[in-house]
């Protein structure tokens, strides 16, 4: 969630119930937020325990209730309104079709990768929460604060997917009773094992010459931050790069027109410490790309980041070093102001890198920074992360996957669980977390149509 938070504390393993508040006290964006999760847990894991890992509230008669895949004509297929619950999370459907999905936002470039294939195929759900600021749903904002004032809070949205999978025609298709732990059989072939990270913050007497005077240890910098490292290619260690931003990816401008190298923005940021210098690192992202990142999270082909050259204050414009229309993965992006489109600051440019320490530390050629796995990469400050992975199979990394490091200026240190050695231990991705629920099996017929066997599994609803 790339919020502006100050840190993010949930922990079911605390086993915490709730969030009581003392009178007189200072109140936290944090504790108010790990409230709220600790009450989602609780009814998503009640839901789960008593549904199931997915369920359909049954409708009354055959082929009714929420999701059912009701028409398919070889180019398309539709689902019927209602609800289900993945893993205890509410996804609610109004009625829609493959291409007409409200978060399928398809690239009209890409169509083909989703036509259907000939075979018998899969039809199931990618559900998952993605962050929503007043730039994405104005409606957030408070206007009595001012047309561009304060943006009090965000929102999460459940964001639900119909996908397909292509099934091997010599294999069991599988029921009603195997699709589920098929389907999860399937998706943890792409994404396992996860790759895991581990955060400190670097002692300078290690590093320093005998007789030299070694500089203060620990954290240096001279702000609380949440630092976020994100995933930004995926795919293998190899081929998988990086970014990383001491705001948790919260600096966001909104975007008002695209022209060549020259973006227009709503503002330029609200001061010096949330705004845009020169040779800062940026992307461009709207509610399309957000969308399709999910589709294509494993894939080693990932949308460009930009370096800004020119700023005009005056004009409230930037001048990137290449042209965003020009990104053959999203050549509309930042175009169509109904998608949402904003600009969002990352630090790993030429001011937040530490070269002197790690040469290697660099921007690639596509804006990010490359993984090492098994080796302390510098970041700032004195802050430091490790990749590393599973001793027996390589991790896979999936773009959009990410870690957040609070870092405290109090204590010159990181907060970061640590085993009884004293060294931090790895912890794995905090998020994206992607659920899955088969919803049907499309098998062709000889005679040149198709039969659709519905997998989902409803229960009973109380009646009055």
């Amino acid at each position: 969630m790339q919020g502006d938070f100050s840190r993010l504390t949930f922990d079911p393993a605390q086993r915490f119930s709730a969030v009581l508040s003392q009178q007189g006290r200072v109140q936290l964006d944090s504790e108010i937020n790990e409230h709220a999760a600790i009450l989602l847990h609780y009814m998503r894991t009640l839901a789960a325990d008593l549904l199931g890992p997915v369920a359909f509230p049954a409708g009354p008669g055959r082929g009714t209730g929420g999701f059912c895949v009701d028409t398919f004509d070889g180019g398309n297929f539709t689902v019927t309104p209602g609800r289900a619950y993945v893993d205890g999370i509410l996804c609610e459907c109004d009625g829609t079709d493959y291409w007409s999905q409200p978060d399928g936002h398809f690239d009209p470039g890409r169509r083909e990768r989703h036509q259907f294939p000939s075979g018998p195929f899969m039809i199931y759900l990618r559900v998952w929460e993605r962050l929503v600021t007043a730039v994405e749903a104005p409606r957030i904002r408070e206007v009595a604060l001012g047309l561009h004032g304060p943006d009090t809070t965000v929102r999460t949205r459940v964001v639900w997917q119909l996908c397909w999978m292509e099934l091997d025609t010599e294999a069991l298709v599988p029921d009603m009773k195997t699709a589920q732990q098929f389907l999860r059989d399937e998706i943890g072939r792409r994404f396992r094992p996860r790759p895991l990270l581990s955060a400190r913050v670097r002692n300078p007497e290690s590093d320093s010459a005998p007789c030299d005077v070694p500089p203060r240890s620990g954290y240096r910098g001279p702000e609380n931050q949440l630092y976020r490292v994100e995933v930004h290619r995926g795919g293998t260690a190899e081929t998988a790069t990086f970014k990383w931003s001491r705001e948790n990816g919260s600096v966001t401008l909104p975007v008002k027109a695209v022209n060549g190298t020259s973006v227009e923005l709503e503002t330029l940021g609200r001061d010096v410490k949330l705004g845009l210098e020169i040779d800062d690192v940026v992307e461009i992202v709207d509610d399309a790309s957000v969308s399709r990142a999910a589709v294509d999270a494993r894939e080693e082909e990932c949308p460009l980041l930009y370096t800004v050259t020119e700023i005009d204050h005056a004009k409230r414009t930037v001048v990137l070093d290449r042209d965003p229309t020009a990104d053959p993965y999203q050549p509309d992006v930042g175009t169509v102001p109904a998608r949402h489109p904003l600009l969002r600051r990352w630090d790993h440019g030429a001011a937040g890198r530490e070269q002197s320490h790690d040469p290697s530390a660099g921007v690639n050629g596509e804006g990010a920074q490359h993984i090492r796995e098994g080796v302390w990469l510098a970041l700032e400050d004195g802050l430091e992360v490790r990749f590393e992975g599973d001793v027996e199979r390589a991790p896979q990394y999936r773009r959009g996957d990410y870690w957040t490091i609070p870092v405290r200026v109090v204590t010159g240190n990181v907060e970061w669980p640590r085993g009884l050695n004293g060294r931090p231990q790895p912890k794995r991705p905090q998020g994206i977390d992607y659920h899955y629920a088969p919803l049907a099996v499309v098998l062709p017929q000889d005679s040149g149509g198709h039969t659709v066997v519905d997998l989902r599994v409803p229960f009973p609803l109380r009646r009055q």
